[in-house]
């Protein structure tokens, strides 16, 4: 059986998102902006801007899951403070292919704001297709499938504080047998507690 497996424990995200956190400083200013996308960014965001020294405010966006074969997202979140004349730190859960980043990039553009830079916990580089621009960056990711601290499966696992690798087709073939072995075993990862044996 392919077990899930820890990738990055809550000492270990803390340990980074300070880190970043002392990076961002230097780039924002008091009154600056950091918009966090919806609603992956969420643990992230809240950690990061509570180590910032600035005081900055926050806001948010959100799409639409993508178009099968498509590339295309819809915004259904704008922004509701102005930016314009701002510095402004977009903060992402996982950047991969950069479609989304690059839909996100040009609307925040139409907003007028002084400059944009960008944040992801996770950077999946190794699938990038446009080349797009990720300033700061918590961990390189090369595994597929990850649940945990934000990022979830068909709702589940956000509220994990450590991210978890798994395989996404046992874990739905699971999920359509009304099980729950390897989603509580995910759980149980992610919170620090003993691996279960493969049965």
């Amino acid at each position: 059986m392919d077990l899930p497996k820890l990738l990055q424990n809550q000492h270990e995200i803390d340990a980074r998102v300070t880190e970043l956190a002392a990076e961002i400083d230097d780039y924002l200013s008091e009154g600056d902006v950091v918009v966090g996308v919806l609603k992956g960014c969420l643990p992230f965001l809240a950690d990061l801007v509570r180590k910032l020294n600035h005081e900055i405010e926050t806001d948010f966006l959100a799409l639409t899951s993508f178009q099968e074969n498509t590339g295309r997202v819809r915004l259904t979140r704008d922004l509701g403070i102005d930016v314009s004349g701002r510095n402004v730190l977009l903060v992402e859960d996982v950047v991969d292919t950069g479609f989304r980043l690059d839909f996100l990039r040009r609307h925040l553009e139409t907003h007028e704001p002084a400059e944009v830079k960008v944040c992801t916990l996770f950077d999946r580089s190794d699938r990038r297709i446009l080349p797009v621009k990720v300033e700061y960056s918590g961990f390189v990711l090369q595994e597929g499938f990850i649940v945990g601290y934000g990022i979830d499966h068909l709702g589940m696992f956000r509220n994990l504080p450590s991210v978890v690798t798994a395989n996404q087709a046992l874990l739905d073939e699971e999920f359509a047998r009304g099980e729950s072995k390897l989603a509580d075993e995910i759980v149980k990862i992610a919170r620090g507690k003993e691996q279960l044996n493969a049965s």
